[in-house]
């Protein structure tokens, strides 16, 4: 009698452990992928060669085709003629681009734009080249706050998500006395998501 309850007790800890173990299977497939940029591949290396090439060629039209994802379109940041505020624009395309690439070597590195208005020689790039690094800027998030604050219900939960995302996940690829982008995966496909029209403003 002893042993066939001491076999019942066993078999009773045995489903209990069970139903744990899949109670915590459960939670954890429900969780939310957590938002972080990947790191740097050789495939997205070569996907940044290839919109060089394209800059290069000025390519526009494979450039919007291949690189601008159509359900989201483009990020423009800039100051605008009115006030100087900075704000942003969201079109469907890349409008125009320069052919103007003087180094398709990748550097991983950060470079910084200078503004001297009292002496020439200290104005533009620190360095010349094809930039790539993660120094990306709040930009759109700032803009957004600042307006929640004047119309709260002007920008709908899919956008600060994929405002979230840009922020959070996307490199910044600078192609000096060009353009500077930022470049975001979005289903598994690396997309031109922003154009930094900031960082080589100068004005007040």
């Amino acid at each position: 009698m002893f042993k066939n309850i001491s076999l019942l007790f066993m078999v009773l800890i045995f489903i209990v452990g069970c139903s744990v173990n899949q109670v915590n299977v459960n939670n954890s497939s429900v969780q939310e992928k957590k938002i972080e940029r990947e790191p740097i591949s050789k495939e997205f290396l070569d996907e940044i060669s290839y919109i060089l090439f394209l800059l290069k060629n000025n390519d526009l039209a494979t450039l919007n085709l291949k690189y601008i994802n159509p359900k989201i379109g483009v990020y423009e940041v800039f100051k605008s003629d009115i006030n100087n505020k900075v704000v942003f624009r969201r079109s469907s395309q890349i409008g125009e681009i320069s052919d103007f690439v003087e180094d398709f070597d990748i550097k991983q590195e950060t470079v910084d734009f200078n503004c001297s208005p009292d002496n020439d020689a200290y104005y533009g790039w620190s360095k010349e080249g094809t930039f790539l690094s993660a120094n990306i800027k709040p930009y759109l998030s700032q803009i957004i706050e600042q307006e929640h604050k004047i119309l709260p219900n002007k920008y709908k939960e899919n956008e600060l998500k994929l405002v979230e995302l840009i922020e959070k996940t996307s490199y910044e690829l600078v192609v000096t006395n060009n353009t500077i982008f930022y470049l975001t995966k979005i289903d598994s496909k690396w997309y031109i998501t922003l154009i930094d029209n900031l960082k080589t403003d100068c004005s007040h």
